[in-house]
């Protein structure tokens, strides 16, 4: 007894639209042929379209590929230690895989809404000079403009967490 066949004709997964039933793969797995938003056909099995592994006739991917060029070209900054300051700075904060995320993310540290975007970074920032890296004045405090600078190694090894509250307990 053959297996019925899913029917999606007509439906529409994301940027396909399902026109016709196209046969089944070796492995006996319904094929559609579909018409993409950007007006190529393509084959694709049915499973694929229902659980959302295919979008579209790859036109998607190539328009994506082409935002990250333009994201990239729009400050021309991504390989700078700039850039790697502002990235690692947002992943400590926000990536709960980070091996530090323990010591800013899970301890309340969180990175000011304009720093979200590196180009709100790089205007309140600056540029980061050579020999330097982004501090957090008050170590306990959040990365805001107010409690943020480019320092040393030499500033940084001092402006622990113990050394401030020793620093805060003098005054």
């Amino acid at each position: 007894m053959p297996m019925p066949r899913m029917n999606l004709v007509g439906q529409k997964f994301e940027r396909l639209t399902v026109l016709e039933h196209a046969g089944v793969d070796i492995r006996k797995q319904s094929m559609f042929k579909c018409v993409c938003d950007c007006g190529n056909e393509t084959t694709v099995l049915g499973g694929l379209l229902k659980i959302g592994n295919v979008k579209s006739c790859g036109c998607l991917r190539v328009q994506e590929g082409r935002n990250v060029g333009l994201r990239s070209k729009l400050h021309g900054m991504i390989s700078t230690p700039t850039y790697r300051s502002w990235q690692s700075m947002k992943d400590r904060c926000l990536n709960e895989n980070n091996r530090n995320y323990r010591w800013y993310g899970a301890k309340g540290v969180t990175v000011d809404k304009k720093w979200l975007t590196f180009e709100g970074f790089l205007e309140d920032m600056g540029v980061r000079p050579d020999g330097k890296t982004l501090d957090r004045i008050n170590p306990f405090g959040n990365y805001e403009l107010a409690n943020c600078r480019w320092a040393d190694d030499k500033t940084q090894k001092e402006n622990t967490r113990k050394q401030y509250m020793r620093l805060s307990c003098q005054q």
